[in-house]
């Protein structure tokens, strides 16, 4: 990440996200971490899981996932913006974590750097809904995933699931899973 410039995903994750309202930003905080609590919970971590935050942005989820998966587990830090996952990575290096962390530069419809079935829990918040082909990315969460693997998600979209489909945006490709979603 240069000091100068970044992408646009980092500007607004890093920079613009709270409008520069330091107030805003920690009543929201609570919230982030509530829902992050709640996809963590949701993915039933162990210790010793390999867990894969796809859309890591600053690192809120992947961090959270750190106690869980322990010394013996690894967390895959995944995102389209090298700036958050050079964020992440020299936060990692300064909490001594680094160790226990891979960063990959990847989009949810390609993530092709890593193996078939070398992933325990595929966890995404917020990330989806920025995702344009959803059957791609979920093709690419079953493909990582080891037999038996956990996928735990949090989407602003996922209100809709239980009711009519609103307008563009069509269920069928999921209408098998929108029942099993918590």
């Amino acid at each position: 990440m240069t000091d100068t410039t970044m992408d646009q995903w980092a500007e607004w994750v890093l920079h613009r996200r709270f409008g520069g309202d330091e107030a805003y930003m920690k009543s929201c905080l609570g919230d982030l971490y509530a829902w992050r609590d709640r996809v963590l919970a949701n993915a039933e971590v162990v210790e010793g899981d390999v867990f894969l935050d796809v859309g890591t942005g600053d690192g809120l989820i992947a961090f959270g996932a750190l106690p869980l998966v322990g010394e013996r587990g690894k967390v895959v830090f995944s995102d389209i913006s090298q700036d958050l996952l050079d964020y992440c990575e020299a936060l990692a290096r300064r909490m001594g974590v680094s160790h226990r962390c891979a960063f990959v530069c990847a989009s949810a419809e390609d993530l092709s750097a890593l193996e078939d079935a070398s992933i325990d829990v595929v966890a995404a918040r917020s990330v989806l809904i920025y995702v344009a082909d959803k059957q791609r990315a979920f093709n690419e969460f079953h493909r990582v995933l080891k037999p038996g693997g956990r996928v735990s998600l949090f989407e602003p979209i996922n209100s809709y699931f239980g009711c009519p489909p609103p307008v563009g945006y069509d269920q069928t490709p999921v209408i098998d899973i929108a029942g099993k979603l918590r």
